[in-house]
């Protein structure tokens, strides 16, 4: 939930309340005002009531209204002060009950005393809840509506400087080798917000620019030495007086050293990669890269008895550097060769936008999120450097595809979406 509209939903949970609250006191306050204005009323008709009775020359009942409940009548014994009440009678015309304020008062002239009933029908208070219910229904309403409006005019205008900087952060590659600048607005809170990312973004470009510059570096000043300790290797292995046991250290550092080879050749090929050197791009047909990749790696795949099914419905054609593909493929096949079973299987699909290559083999021992991580590998790829899926993932990457994993019915599955 976006950050605008959970401010909305807690203005409507402090509203909401507060809201209730003030109509149970609005209906308690307009209930004692609409009485005060009754019994003033009610005063009114009894004053006009004793005119009436000065008028009497003989003592008899009075009938002050047209219903009757409104009278004067003569009576014997009187008290001093009003008394009100609130009952209800039963109204014909209406056939139900109405709720009535009655005022009984006591007057006295030339020595006769009366007793004044003065009644009158009052508000009900269903009729006042629901006048309530309505009103606050409509006030809730506008209140609702008119935080929805400016939530919108809120995100629109107010908030339209860090959707902007969000849109430029989340467009921002450090491969393309641009330093990202966010700019200054009148906002202090967005303001400080671009100052820290303007700070972070240049301790990360100048990081990473470190960084490539000293792999580039470093494997190339490898590149020297390691030929030089082949160089001596050869011809110490060559030698006719060395022992068996000296051999196989020899052979044991040879191997080491062909490792330490293929793995600066790899972080050469992935600076390469992200420094974006292989610009040519041609139109490349994967069926025909990977019956070639299949081709020069028929021997390793003979050895291991593992049966191969291509099963080709369009000619996919991706728009790729050739060096690239054909290393996005063999990186690819070779994965799947190293990584499976004795008499296993490749299962490899092309169809109009995507390919996947498919391979049997035992379950990851690793989180599969890391398999497209630099040096992670599982357990069992002794041999393997930890770094192939890694370049294949830049590539796909220099080009805005994507590859993905999944493990299903005992087959370690890699599809490539174009």
């Amino acid at each position: 939930m976006k950050l605008i509209s959970k401010t909305l939903v807690y203005y409507l949970l402090i509203s909401l309340p507060l809201l209730g609250i003030a109509g149970v006191f609005s209906y308690y306050l307009i209930q004692n005002e609409l009485r005060d204005g009754t019994d003033e009323s009610l005063q009114k008709e009894k004053t006009y009531a004793e005119e009436i009775i000065k008028t009497i020359k003989e003592p008899h009942t009075v009938f002050l209204s047209t219903d009757s409940l409104s009278t004067a009548i003569p009576i014997k014994s009187s008290k001093k002060t009003d008394v009100y009440s609130d009952i209800s009678i039963y109204d014909k015309t209406e056939k139900e009950y109405l709720n009535h304020r009655v005022l009984k008062s006591f007057f006295t002239y030339q020595n006769q005393t009366y007793l004044i009933t003065i009644s009158k029908t009052t508000l009900e208070e269903d009729e006042l809840t629901e006048g309530l219910f309505s009103a606050f229904g409509l006030i809730i309403s506008f209140l609702v509506i008119g935080f929805l409006l400016v939530n919108w005019l809120l995100s629109k205008i107010l908030w339209k400087p860090f959707y902007k900087t969000l849109h430029e952060l989340n467009a921002y590659e450090i491969k393309d080798h641009e330093q990202r600048h966010f700019s200054t607005v009148n906002t202090l809170e967005f303001n400080q917000l671009n100052e820290a990312l303007n700070k972070m973004t240049e301790k990360i470009y100048s990081d990473f620019s470190q960084q490539k510059e000293f792999t580039e570096n470093a494997s190339h000043e490898m590149q020297t030495p390691l030929a030089v300790i082949k160089a001596h290797l050869d011809l110490l292995i060559q030698s006719p007086h060395l022992q068996e046991e000296e051999m196989n250290h020899l052979q044991a550092i040879e191997n080491t050293t062909k490792k330490l080879a293929s793995l600066n050749k790899a972080l050469i090929l992935l600076s390469k990669i992200d420094n974006h050197q292989f610009k040519e791009s041609d139109s490349i047909s994967l069926k025909n890269s990977i019956d070639k990749t299949i081709r020069q790696y028929s021997d390793l795949i003979q050895s291991k008895k593992i049966s191969i099914e291509v099963i080709a419905d369009d000619a996919l054609t991706v728009n790729m550097n050739i060096v690239l593909a054909d290393i996005l493929i063999s990186n690819l096949l070779q994965n799947a060769i190293r990584h499976n079973i004795e008499g296993g299987k490749i299962l490899i699909q092309i169809n109009q936008h995507s390919l996947s290559i498919s391979n049997s083999g035992k379950p990851l021992t690793i989180n599969p999120k890391d398999l497209f991580v630099r040096f992670k590998k599982d357990d069992s790829s002794i041999d393997s450097l930890g770094i192939g899926l890694s370049i294949t993932k830049s590539i796909l990457d220099t080009y805005g595809y994507s590859i993905s994993y999944h493990y299903l019915n005992q087959l370690h599955v890699f599809e490539i979406k174009f």
